[in-house]
């Protein structure tokens, strides 16, 4: 199996357990099984500072704001005035807690999905779809490629400016920077749609520069990412991994089990098995 495939495949079972399971341990572990398949197979040269950091923020937030606003659970560690809009109330333990296990699984599939453009080159990626997605993997590959564009338009534009003597007055000023980035960006679009057109794009079969390899590694990261998702489905189906993990009105225990556990583990297991180093 071509190593594209293979990460897809693994980033499907992945998510499934990340946004599927209610337990925070399951997710805990898929979340550190996508950090160890980035660092052991990251592209040259892709950066996962700016990952880590939005990842973190964005479980730190969701615990804050499920503990704000839950206003639910036996075990108050603060109350907040009444008059306070939304988050006027208790602050319970119990909504910390869960708003931490929200967090954690927002985190994984995050981390999960990154893989996608951290560990497979777009080109590989657009390559390993099926025909009759060629197309639309391309759009949206070209569309994928002009955000970072846009992005370092703007801190382009924005130092421009500032070395003019701009200074940010509210959001009328915004326009002095938001009419140059998106000229830019619409000048890039219409570049891309003229070298498109050039190549015949749509016109026929797309062709390939390469084909992917097929590796024993990527074998093994694709049939294994296929077996935990299916062994996944069944526990989910049959009702064998419990009622699920919930946290109110006071905090218990999960019931974890081989059924609950096997899965994530397993995918963290063939991240450092099927993962090659950089």
């Amino acid at each position: 199996m071509t190593r594209p495939a293979a990460v897809g495949l693994w980033v499907l079972a992945g998510l499934s357990i990340a946004l599927a399971s209610s337990d925070p341990l399951p997710r805990v572990v898929v979340l550190v099984g996508a950090w160890l398949l980035l660092v052991r197979s990251r592209l040259s040269g892709r950066r996962l500072a700016p990952l880590a950091i939005g990842v973190g923020a964005l479980g730190g937030l969701s615990m804050l704001t499920n503990g704000l606003l839950s206003h639910t659970g036996a075990t108050v560690l603060v109350s907040l005035p009444a008059w306070l809009p939304l988050v006027g109330g208790p602050v319970t333990l119990e909504g910390l807690v869960e708003g931490a296990a929200i967090g954690v699984g927002l985190a994984a599939a995050v981390s999960v999905a990154a893989s996608l453009t951290l560990v497979i080159d777009s080109g590989d990626l657009v390559d390993a779809l099926p025909w009759f997605l060629a197309r639309l993997g391309a759009a949206l590959g070209s569309a994928l490629n002009l955000v970072p564009a846009v992005a370092g338009s703007f801190t382009s534009v924005r130092e421009a400016q500032r070395m003019r003597g701009w200074r940010p007055r509210g959001l009328r000023s915004m326009v002095d920077l938001v009419v140059p980035v998106m000229v830019g960006a619409i000048e890039r679009s219409v570049q891309l749609a003229e070298s498109m057109e050039a190549r015949a794009f749509g016109s026929g079969p797309r062709t390939r520069a390469g084909t992917s390899l097929r590796t024993w590694r990527g074998t093994i990261l694709g049939i294994g990412s296929l077996a935990v998702l299916g062994v996944f489905a069944a526990v989910r189906v049959s009702g064998l991994g419990g009622a699920g993990w919930y946290p109110y009105p006071t905090l218990s225990t999960p019931s974890w089990g081989i059924a609950t556990l096997g899965p994530p583990f397993a995918l963290a297991v063939l991240s450092v098995v099927a993962g090659h180093q950089r």
